[in-house]
């Protein structure tokens, strides 16, 4: 998995408490399974969506991203996609910097811990990215130093990523590219719902991580995650949503 990020204090949201329908942990998605996935888009794109429970995970715009915390949105020419969370874009007065994407995190494709999901999301992002006409991004902003864009540990600018004008890490999260990850706080509305329902889409229709015979086991990759309770862990029966 991704390194760890230094991300900055957000109000944190209590997420809804019943179950999807069919319940909490899927069978077969528990850690115990021997695991061999395939990438998302080898699906069929014919299969019909199973219902999550929860309701449809809502697009997310610049316009909607709160005010606290993060920065005047701003256009960005897209240069490279590093690997599903992290891409070079040009932006005004800046010129070229590294993206961390927030509250994302695919496997590795470099480095000691490379998976083949994670080289598989790479060559995705570097397929996909360039087909998007425009992209604007919303940095996270210093809590030090508030007219200034948050970095990780390693000088990358954390943002959130809009493609054609709709959030790109719901569609990471939406097509099982990623969990919606949490280990530094969930998201602010409408955010945060954004991403929780289209994680409770994508494991309820087995997409990417989710997918049996998926090589890793992501129950301990939660535990470490959802360090607090702003978001339920699916692998230990807690619910994504109240029911209909």
């Amino acid at each position: 998995m991704t390194r760890a990020l230094r991300f900055l204090p957000l109000i944190l949201l209590s997420c809804i408490s019943a179950g999807p329908s069919g319940g909490g942990a899927d069978a077969g998605l528990d850690g115990d399974v021997a695991r061999d996935a395939n990438p998302p888009e080898a699906a069929a794109p014919d299969r019909p969506v199973v219902d999550s429970g929860c309701p449809a995970s809502m697009p997310v715009t610049p316009a909607m991203v709160p005010a606290t915390g993060f920065l005047a949105p701003l256009r960005g020419r897209f240069v490279r996609a590093v690997d599903g969370d992290t891409a070079h874009f040009v932006v005004p007065i800046r010129g070229e910097i590294t993206v961390r994407m927030l509250w994302v995190n695919t496997e590795e494709s470099h480095g000691a811990e490379t998976t083949p999901f994670g080289v598989a999301t790479a060559d995705w992002a570097t397929r996909a990215m360039p087909a998007v006409t425009e992209y604007t991004l919303v940095q996270q902003a210093d809590a030090r130093n508030p007219t200034q864009p948050a970095l990780d540990p390693y000088d990358r600018i954390l943002a959130l990523v809009f493609a054609d004008g709709q959030l790109w890490q719901r569609r990471l999260v939406q097509e099982g590219w990623t969990a919606y990850y949490t280990d530094f706080g969930c998201a602010p509305a409408p955010l945060h719902e954004s991403l929780l329902f289209a994680e409770a889409e994508a494991r309820a229709n087995r997409r990417g991580i989710w997918a049996p015979g998926h090589p890793t086991d992501y129950a301990p990759v939660f535990a470490r995650w959802i360090t607090n309770r702003c978001r339920p862990n699916p692998f230990r029966m807690q619910p994504y949503c109240a029911a209909p």
